[in-house]
Order: structure tokens, then sequence, then C-alpha cells
């Protein structure tokens, strides 16, 4: 026996009818609902999930036609099969009117029990296949959509540097290029940011390399959190340096948002004792800035930060320097 019951509307004026009815079709792996009228059969339609219809056409009040054509103008029962059940006309006109109002077969009373049988089996049939067919493609959705998440989160993964939480220099790549021709079609500034912990080698040395983690997440941490546009972003490049993107901002802009994060890090009171510049771990910031076009190329315009970066370095440390 199927694992997919299938319910039946039975709708007929008398009772009787209904008795004989459900009595032929009992044992069919059917779910028999009865209404006596076309009022009642359209409660439980709306109602309840119904598969299949036995449709009685001459039914006082609202007759099977009526209901045809009220059920056709439902979004909810529009689909249903209708097997109408009639004693009377069986001119090519009348047949032509229940299969325009969507009927799918005819059953002429007096109603053979082989004919009901066969006929009904067919819907059942269909409407298991449909059901198999339903659950298959809903498992299928959520295979691609458990797919879908897993990608999404690999995709996320590979962008990710694994140690700080901040993007990586592929993630930047991506950005950069993005952001840079969004830039030219705007005709706005950029400006990037190139920052490098001041004297992490005698961090390291004198902490250890775990210290030496922690420090890294937490100057992470503190430049990422120091960045309020959703369109800036800060990825590491590797070792102890990092390069903030920042979309839409002229030198000044970025002079102003480097000098809030060298004193944030400072701010972070992390010790680094045995060296000169300063008792607490500090970083040195290089920004370059310029108008994007496809003139410039935009190694030139990284360069420009790096050189920066030197200079500030060279200058004394813990410091932020505007390449000119």
């Amino acid at each position: 026996m199927s694992n997919y019951s299938t319910n039946i509307l039975i709708v007929d004026d008398t009772r009787a009818n209904l008795i004989s009815l459900e009595a032929i079709l009992e044992g069919e792996n059917l779910n028999i609902l009865t209404a006596s009228n076309g009022n009642d059969a359209l409660k439980i339609l709306l109602k309840r999930k119904i598969d299949i219809v036995l449709l009685d056409v001459q039914m006082p009040g609202m007759n099977g036609f009526e209901v045809a054509e009220l059920m056709r103008a439902n979004n909810k029962t529009k689909d249903i099969p209708i097997i109408f059940i009639t004693a009377i006309n069986k001119e090519e006109e009348y047949i032509f009117k229940g299969y325009e109002l969507g009927a799918v077969d005819y059953l002429y009373k007096p109603i053979s029990n082989e004919i009901l049988k066969s006929k009904v089996k067919v819907f059942v049939k269909l409407n298991e296949q449909t059901k198999i067919i339903e659950e298959k493609t809903r498992a299928l959705e959520e295979k691609i959509a458990q797919l879908e998440l897993v990608e999404k989160k690999l995709n996320h993964l590979v962008r990710i540097d694994e140690l700080t939480g901040v993007f990586n220099r592929r993630a930047f790549e991506e950005m950069f290029n993005l952001e840079w021709a969004r830039t030219i079609r705007s005709n706005g500034s950029f400006s990037a940011l190139m920052i490098d912990i001041d004297n992490f080698k005698n961090f390291n040395d004198t902490y250890g390399h775990l210290k030496g983690d922690e420090c890294l997440k937490d100057v992470a941490k503190i430049i990422e959190k120091t960045l309020r546009r959703i369109t800036d972003e800060v990825a590491r490049l590797g070792g102890e340096e990092f390069i903030v993107l920042l979309p839409e901002t002229d030198s000044e802009g970025a002079e102003l948002i480097a000098e809030e994060i060298r004193k944030n890090v400072e701010g972070l009171q992390i010790l680094n004792e045995g060296v000169d510049t300063s008792r607490f771990v500090t970083i040195s910031i290089g920004v370059s800035s310029v108008i994007p076009t496809r003139f410039i190329e935009k190694k030139e315009f990284i360069d420009c930060a790096d050189k920066a970066l030197y200079i500030a370095k060279k200058n004394g440390k813990n410091m932020t320097y505007v390449y000119k």
C-alpha cells in the first residue's frame, strides 16, 4: 500500500448516493469526505486539502457546473481534478460545458463499481506521483540550499584571515578592483592606509608568538571597530601589515581616520617593553589618496601608500604620513 493517501470529496444531494459511493471506494487508500450541496462542498474545499472531487451535476440550489466554476475562480481550488457524475444529457454540447469548466472525466448513472474504481485509481496514482515529485523537489531544494550555504561559508572562509578574522590578501584584491572601478565611474576620491605594527619583532621575541598572535587580533579588531562606513574595509596583507581601503575619501578625511586608528591602537596599552619609541604597541600608517582614472595604475597608488609608510617608520614610528 502506498504511503501517500488521497483526499477525495464526494458531492451529491442524495444521501443514498453518498453512502453507495463511499462503500464502493472503501479500501482504496482514500480519505473520503462528503457534502450534500454546493455550499458545503466549497466550505470543505477551502478548509481542507482535497485531491479529487466527484461532483454531481444535478443538485438543487447550486448545481455542479456552478460549483466547478467557483472552484476554477479560486487559486486554492482551481487545479483540483473534477469528475462529474450525471444521470442526464450525454450530448456533446453538455459534455463540452463540463470540460470547459475543468472536468477531467464524466461518470454516468447508474455507476458501474469497476468503472468508478478504475477512474478514481487513475487519479489516485497521479496524485501519489505528484506528491512523490513534490517531496523529491522539496528534498532537492533543501539540498541545494544546504550546498549554497556551505559554498557561501567556504567562500567566506577563503576570503578571511584565519588568525585575525579580517579580510585576507585575496579578498583585498577583489575589493580593491571593485571599488577602484566603481570610484572611476563616480569620479570620486579614493584613499588607502598602509599600516604596520611598530617593533613587532621585539614584541614576539619578548613575549612569545602566542602573545604576538593575540596582539595581531587586538590590533585588527580595533582597526575594524574604528571604521564606521560599510564601504571601508581592512585586510591583513601578511605578518604585522594591514591595509585599509577608503572609497570616496580624500586625503584629509583619510588622515583623520588614520590618526584615529593610530590613537586607538596605542590606547589599547599593550606593553612592548625594550623599545625606545613607546612602552606600548604602536602602529605607523602611510596614506595615499587619488582621484582614480583609467590612466592611473592601481599598483602605483598602493606603492605610494607603501612609500608613505616607509617615511613614517623612518621619521620615528607611531605616526601617520600622507604621501605628497
